[in-house]
């Protein structure tokens, strides 16, 4: 019964092995015989004798039982008796087991028949190809079988002990046998017992079934769950059926467990995916990939990329669909593989590449090292990231606490240096980490860091000659044993930042060699005049002072050039703690005893007085005290000069002055300039009024009591490209003569109102002038209106200022104009008041809101002088006389803090001036007031109305 193919024999005629006695059932007397009965039974039964003694139990005489066994030397033969109905007293006997021959044979299944001594009665063509060898089987045991077919005699032992114990229990019994070849197969073996009635074994059927198809089956569902199940990639199966069970996880491998895990997940959910507690970052990426899926064709593939935000992690996704025995889907198998690594590492590549362009492209250092400092916090949380630069003063850039930056900063920076250095004195690139700060035997450093801080990583940089270059340091308010990560990504970042830190140090020293004092350290003439230009493109109003010490040349002639340049350096500190006090937006030596300064017009007079405090503090010079003197000249842009070469110019010719008058400050004045021919003057208005070469400029208007900036006044200025600045007191009388005025008004209402319009605050005011020919226009109040609807702007905005001698020319023609524009919400300012003839009759006659002093009034305030105090009467008088007509009075040229506090007393109410700002373009306005620190947060209610 060995399965292994034999060779192949002819076939054998149909019933040549057939095994058949017939028999007279009278006498036992054999009739007939086949060689394959007596081959059987072991034995020769010639016909016509007898029966051999012993064979069959049964007597002669009697009729056989239908079973009957033959007990021939070969062992026992259960055979069916079978009487012949065309031979009287013939009975034919047939084994058992050959019954079924007609089955058996043609059955694929490998089929044996075996007598109770485990002799084998027939054995089919499945079990046995070659039909000698099936013949030569027959009588012979397993054990026989294999010792005459040269076999492996183990497997005949293992046969004879299962057939005992199907044998003895009367049960099947079951086991495998393993035939090694060219390919191992396995067959599964089945002893089937037989008994008779009395429980004894008559016949054992064994079958075996080819297993080795399954086992391999089998074999293959095993190493894949083994592989599955050990597989460092998450997998997972979700259910794709429509229904409750949608979406569902119905397999995770123990990959994909530990990833749970690794989200807050203990145990695989039993609810659909979508309805998992995630992190809302996370929740939406899984949720737009599980869309994806949903409009997916069946046998396509998706390939993607998952981020999980909330814990930087990234996951390489491979889906692919399981169809179910119809073709359609029922799973999606997922493979996930965990890239973090892959990507961080691209992230960080790609990140260094930014930090080298940005420096390449000459950003700052800032801007260079935010790629390689950036997002810090994704590291581990709570730390905080920087670099320290070693330079001086000590800079740096990145997320460090602004206590510790404090800290260091204390620290003088050749000691932070050589403590760098002691700590990587090999330059092997380690990071110190120190996970406690209240540790014993800290050094000075950390003792100074220790009240912001408790950890501290520190990776000191070094350039390509050994030099310190600073250090990147990462800081943690509470004691952190976790620093792995971090001191990784510190490490990482190390190469390129000494890179670009190396960079930036030498591009420091260039600079100040090409840009620098080497004595002070300050912007030398070149830089500032690069600063200059630079400050003069973004538009701002700006004030440039050059500073000469006085008889400087006396000191250095008397103490030597040595002490000379101490002092020089000692002034330049103070002059930097002046500069970082006031915000000026550069500090220069331009050579010798001479300083430069560029401020905010607006600051000037402030720098002014700070720098006469800085000249009454006394300098040391060998133990003794001295005083130095100075002289200061300025320049404005754009009231005189719109380039950086003309302020410099400017401002020294105003220097020059300062000294020839002895006085500490002079703004420069521009010498009037020469008559312009009045033909040319009125070519040149008309040329400007047809090609826009006007401008307006505001100057801001403020309550005395309360600083709050209420609005500004508009006025009118003229460069022209070829004659220059011209002031107003030459072109206005020049457009009065030529009969432009009412051209020139209109332009200066319309274009006032528009851009007030656009300014951010709702609340100001501006006042507009107008001239007596506007006055006695009969359509001006239409003109007036006109431009407030094309404006937009409220009339309650708006201040018409007229002068007295335009109010008192025609007073019944202005009364009427007057009242018609406060018909319209507009109010009414007269300008330059006491300087006219007005009468208090007329004036209390006309419908006039404001009084403007004029600031020939203003000018003396303060002093202690007899105009000084005939001014103060003066507007004294003004106060009363507004308070008694229910009018607002506003005072011009307000220059000084003395100044504004003598009309505060007075009763005074409003007040412009340089004291709180220059003329300014309307956007330099606009952010003026936007930065002012009381602002106009409602419209500002009108005087008490009066009835004229």
């Amino acid at each position: 019964m060995n399965p292994a193919p034999d060779v192949q024999a002819e076939p054998e005629a149909p019933g040549a092995a057939l095994a058949v006695l017939i028999l007279d059932d009278r006498t036992h007397a054999v009739l007939g015989c086949t060689d394959a009965m007596s081959t059987l039974l072991g034995l020769t039964l010639t016909p016509g004798e007898a029966l051999p003694p012993g064979l069959m139990a049964a007597s002669p005489g009697r009729a056989l039982a239908p079973n009957v066994v033959l007990h021939s030397p070969a062992g026992p033969v259960p055979c069916q008796a079978q009487p012949l109905g065309g031979l009287a007293h013939a009975t034919l006997l047939c084994p058992l087991h050959q019954l079924s021959h007609t089955v058996l044979d043609a059955m694929p299944t490998d089929v044996a028949v075996l007598n109770a001594s485990g002799r084998y009665l027939y054995v089919n063509p499945a079990a046995i190809r070659d039909a000698a060898v099936r013949r030569g089987i027959i009588g012979r045991t397993d054990l026989e079988y294999m010792q005459w077919r040269a076999h492996p005699t183990e497997r005949a032992a293992t046969r004879a002990r299962h057939f005992q114990e199907a044998a003895r229990s009367g049960q099947s019994v079951q086991f495998v046998e393993t035939f090694s070849g060219a390919r191992t197969s396995y067959l599964r073996r089945t002893y089937q017992p037989l008994l008779d009635e009395a429980g004894n074994l008559q016949l054992m059927l064994g079958y075996g079934e080819d297993q080795t198809r399954d086992r391999t089956q089998e074999d293959q569902r095993r190493l894949l769950r083994t592989m599955v199940d050990t597989s460092r990639d998450p997998l997972l199966v979700i259910d794709a059926r429509s229904g409750p069970g949608h979406q569902r996880v119905e397999y995770a491998n123990p990959a994909m467990l530990d990833l749970l895990r690794h989200h807050g997940l203990e145990a695989l959910p039993d609810t659909p995916l979508p309805e998992w507690p995630m992190a809302r970052g996370n929740s939406v990426n899984v949720l737009q990939m599980l869309g994806q899926l949903e409009g997916l064709p069946r046998t396509e593939a998706l390939r993607d990329t998952l981020f999980l935000p909330e814990a930087q992690q990234w996951l390489e996704v491979h889906i692919n669909a399981i169809l179910d025995a119809d073709g359609q889907r029922s799973h999606w198998a997922v493979n996930l593989r965990d890239i973090t690594a892959q990507r961080t590492a691209d992230i960080w590549r790609e990140r260094t590449a930014q930090a080298h362009r940005l420096a390449l492209a000459g950003a700052p250092l800032s801007a260079s090292l935010t790629p390689l400092l950036a997002h810090a916090d994704n590291w581990e949380i709570g730390w905080q990231i920087g670099a320290v630069i070693a330079s001086h003063p000590t800079e740096f850039e990145g997320h460090l606490p602004p206590e510790v930056q404090q800290a260091l900063r204390a620290i003088p920076p050749d000691e932070l240096t050589a403590h760098w250095h002691a700590l990587d004195p090999a330059q092997q690139g380690r990071a110190a980490v120190t996970y406690d700060l209240d540790a014993p035997g800290s050094p000075a450093l950390h003792r100074q860091v220790r009240p912001h801080a408790r950890s501290l990583i520190e990776l000191p940089l070094f350039g390509l000659d050994g030099q310190v270059l600073g250090a990147l340091l990462a800081t943690h308010p509470v004691p952190h044993a976790w620093t792995a990560s971090v001191v990784e990504n510190l490490s990482a970042v190390a190469t390129s930042g000494a890179i670009l830190i190396e960079q930036h140090l030498n591009k420091v020293r260039l600079e100040r060699l090409a840009y620098r004092d080497p004595l002070t350290g300050l912007l030398n003439r070149s830089a500032l005049t690069d600063w200059t230009a630079a400050a003069l493109r973004q538009e701002t109003p700006l004030a440039l002072g050059l500073m000469d010490l006085n008889r400087f040349r006396f000191l250095n002639d008397g103490f030597g050039h040595a002490v000379g340049d101490q002092l020089l350096a000692d002034l330049a500190r103070r002059l930097c703690h002046l500069a970082e006090q006031r915000g000026l937006l550069a500090l220069a030596r331009m050579g010798g005893d001479e300083f430069g300064l560029l401020t905010r017009a607006e600051d000037q007079q402030a720098v002014v007085r700070d720098l006469q405090a800085l000249f009454e503090e006394p300098f040391e010079v060998r133990g003794s005290a001295l005083l130095l003197e100075a002289s200061v000249g300025w320049s404005l842009a754009p009231d005189t000069a719109r380039d950086a070469h003309t302020l410099l110019q400017q401002a020294d010719a105003a220097l020059y002055e300062a000294k020839r008058a002895q006085v500490f400050s002079q703004v420069f004045q521009p010498a009037p300039p020469a008559r312009i021919p009045t033909v040319t003057l009125e070519s040149a208005l008309r040329a400007s009024l047809r090609d826009g070469g006007f401008r307006m400029v505001y100057q801001p208007q403020v309550q005395l009591g309360t600083g709050v900036l209420i609005g500004a006044e508009a006025l009118l200025r003229w460069t022209h490209p070829e004659l220059g600045v011209i002031p107003p007191d030459q072109f206005i009388p020049a457009a009065e003569r030529a009969g432009l005025m009412p051209r020139l008004g209109e332009w200066v209402l319309t274009t006032a109102l528009r851009e007030a319009a656009r300014w951010t605050n709702p609340n100001l005011s501006v006042s507009v002038n107008v001239s007596s020919r506007q006055l006695a226009d009969p359509t001006f109040s239409d003109r007036v209106a006109q431009a407030l609807s094309g404006s937009g702007l409220r009339p309650d905005r708006v201040v018409l200022e007229v002068t007295e001698s335009g109010l008192i020319d025609n007073p019944a023609r202005a009364r009427e104009v007057l009242q018609g524009l406060r018909a319209q919400g507009v109010r009414v300012s007269m300008d330059d008041f006491g300087t006219g003839y007005s009468s208090l009759f007329s004036l209390r006659s006309l419908p006039v809101d404001e009084l403007k002093i004029d600031r020939a009034f203003v000018r003396d305030l303060g002093l202690d002088t007899q105009a000084a105090r005939e001014s103060q009467a003066i507007v004294t008088a003004s106060v009363l006389m507004a308070r008694s007509l229910r009018m607002e009075l506003l005072a011009e040229g307000v220059e000084t803090q003395v100044q504004a506090q003598v009309l505060q007393e007075a009763g005074c109410e409003l007040a412009q001036g340089w004291l709180y700002a220059r003329p300014m373009e309307p956007d330099a306005f606009d952010a003026f007031e936007v930065s002012w620190p009381e602002r106009l947060l409602a419209p500002r209610s009108a005087p008490s109305a009066r009835t004229c």
